[in-house]
């Protein structure tokens, strides 16, 4: 199920949203983080998926790079004041059905300002947000994560086995110190075969 749905500019910061989606779908699965890119299913209505999504989702992350705001259109339009652009029409979304919204500023050091957004967005220079910056942004995104957990409903930290928490499996040779090649043993963690001593 969708909790964390990400809304992002793709002539923006690519590369800080996907490790945001890394980080984020290693920590509470893969199936809660919608990025478009990674998530909309091949021959799916991509419009339609992604509207879906914010729908669906708890938290609605508004993810703005160093050219969040000035990205322009062959015109010379910036995005954000066009009506169809996809990043304004995914937020107004999220206000109009109540979801969370977080601003998430990549590497930016000022908030965004009420004068600088259209009428209808203005409302974001008014929400708390969060900094992930370049040197620190592991620690950041563990401090989003964090806040995450406490702030969306249901949202739990995903787990998988490893080797460190896996039971430890041992198998003994037969009698005689051989194991037959047909035997066949499925195991995480460590493993040990060989004669038995002691």
């Amino acid at each position: 199920m969708i909790k964390i749905f990400l809304n992002y500019r793709t002539a923006d910061d690519r590369f800080g949203v996907a490790l945001l989606d890394r980080e984020l779908s290693r920590t509470f699965g893969p199936e809660t983080v919608f990025f478009a890119s990674k998530s909309i299913e091949l021959g799916a209505e991509w419009e339609k998926s992604m509207f879906d999504a914010v729908a669906e989702s708890e938290a609605v992350l508004v993810v703005m790079g160093r050219h969040w705001l000035d990205a322009v259109d062959e015109t010379g339009l910036r995005r954000i004041d066009d009506p169809r652009d996809f990043v304004r029409r995914e937020i107004l979304l999220a206000f109009e059905l109540g979801k969370r919204v977080i601003p998430v500023r990549l590497d930016v050091p000022e908030r965004v300002r009420a004068d600088e957004l259209p009428e209808s967005l203005r409302p974001l220079s008014k929400l708390q947000d969060i900094a992930i910056g370049f040197r620190s942004a592991s620690p950041d995104i563990d401090r989003l994560a964090a806040r995450l957990r406490e702030l969306v409903p249901g949202l739990r930290a995903h787990h998988t086995p490893s080797a460190a928490s896996a039971a430890k499996f041992t198998a003994h040779a037969h009698e005689g110190g051989v194991v037959s090649q047909y035997d066949q043993v499925t195991v995480q963690g460590d493993f040990h075969a060989g004669p038995r001593f002691g």
